[in-house]
């Protein structure tokens, strides 16, 4: 492990914190692509694999970070923390934001058992007696070669809040152009006493069902309550429909599944096709981005983190009529990261896309992309669903510390 000063920032560590930031109306991390070796990677908060990666500074709680290896042996790996400010941007150096050391070994692993494709599945948690944070924000982190900070596996956001101040969201239908109505919203709170007066200090951004790849932010703030200051988000989150469900909790027709082959290297499963205007998945457990694996899958004994099997699973969709843009795959399976292998086919003799993702079995959200952020059921104008979660992170510009500082999160369920 190495002392936090030892090393140099996030800013020499990465190149995409060496890019500079486009203006666009939504702002999310850069990550690097992960490595092919790469599977499942899960980051939530203490043991539900369906909760944020929100950590409150100084409290108890950590964070828990699996993912697996599709490699026959295990090896130590590493694991490096980046802060960034409310946009995403890569600042300060490690002693500027965490205690005692800069990085910290990754050394709990095991095999999976009795599996068609094998893998190494690795559990680390965290704040821990090597990595404790002393600023709030953004982070980003990085899983590597042991000791080597540019061989580069895989990266993840997460959230360290201080919980200073009460958060309150509230959206609103706003009506547009579309069928449907878009989301305005709006967050309300009442600064720290110390802090009251820095009112153009502060940002405010939104995300929608734990889309923080595509968060939308605010910096107007309405004084006419004051001390209470309120930010209305000026650009509307559009109707969005529902992301479509993948249940890998047992391997066997039924449901979204039509077809099942289990003596397959890997195993493999067809899916229904999808359709741009039906279908969906509405009234399916919101899963807000993450994916579920020991919580549900049933036809794995033992813990299902190192028995559950990697599936090839292919997936068609139907569209009214083919795109000219390039159409990707990406869900929760694989960070909503776009994969080179994810990108769909069309097939003219069908009429249809077709495409294929190695994926572990459990529960997982996903969709199809065009332009890697704009889902094609929301250019066709199918239904949008009816519930989602609404979140509001408030960002401090702290000039002491050159940075962004996070002071609380609000979250309301609306449309």
């Amino acid at each position: 492990m190495a002392c936090a000063g030892a090393r140099e920032s996030g800013r020499q560590g990465s190149r995409a914190a060496q890019r500079p930031a486009p203006t666009v109306s939504t702002v999310g991390p850069e990550l690097q692509p992960d490595a092919e070796t790469v599977g499942q990677v899960q980051l939530y908060r203490g043991d539900d694999e369906r909760q944020w990666p929100i950590l409150l500074l100084g409290g108890r709680e950590r964070l828990t970070l699996r993912f697996d290896l599709l490699t026959d042996r295990g090896r130590p790996l590493s694991v490096y923390f980046y802060h960034a400010d409310h946009a995403w941007r890569r600042d300060l150096m490690p002693i500027e934001y965490l205690e005692a050391f800069a990085r910290d070994d990754l050394t709990d692993y095991a095999p999976s058992e009795h599996t068609a494709i094998p893998y190494q599945h690795y559990v680390y948690r965290f704040p821990n007696d090597n990595i404790r944070f002393r600023l709030s924000g953004n982070y980003i982190l990085r899983v590597t070669e042991q000791g080597q900070e540019e061989a580069v596996l895989f990266e993840r956001p997460f959230f360290v809040v201080e919980g200073r101040t009460r958060v309150e969201v509230s959206p609103a239908n706003f009506p547009g152009a579309q069928a449907f109505p878009s989301v305005q919203l709006m967050a309300r709170f009442r600064p720290p006493d110390e802090l009251a007066g820095a009112v153009f200090d502060y940002v405010v951004c939104f995300a929608r069902n734990g889309a923080f790849e595509a968060m939308r932010c605010s910096r107007r703030a309405l004084l006419d309550e004051q001390p209470v200051l309120s930010f209305l988000l000026e650009e509307p989150f559009p109707p969005e429909p529902a992301d479509y469900l993948l249940d890998l909790s047992v391997l066997r027709p039924g449901g979204q599944i039509e077809r099942v082959e289990r003596s397959a290297v890997p195993p493999e499963v067809w899916l229904a096709p999808d359709y741009v205007r039906f279908g969906g998945s509405d009234t399916d457990p919101l899963l807000a981005g993450q994916s579920v694996i020991g919580g549900v899958v049933r036809d794995a004994p033992g813990d299902p983190h190192r028995t559950a099997e990697y599936v090839r699973v292919h997936f068609r969709l139907e569209p009214e009529r083919p795109w000219r843009q390039p159409l990707w795959l990406v869900g929760s399976f694989s960070g909503w990261l776009r994969r080179p292998s994810y990108r769909m086919r069309w097939n003219p003799d069908r009429r249809r896309y077709e495409g294929e993702a190695l994926v572990k079995q459990g529960w997982h959200a996903y969709r199809y992309v065009l332009d890697g952020v704009r889902s094609v059921r929301a250019n066709a104008g199918a239904l949008p669903r009816s519930e989602n979660i609404y979140t509001a992170f408030v960002y401090y510009r702290d000039a002491s510390r050159g940075s962004d500082r996070l002071l609380g999160i609000g979250n309301q369920t609306g449309q």
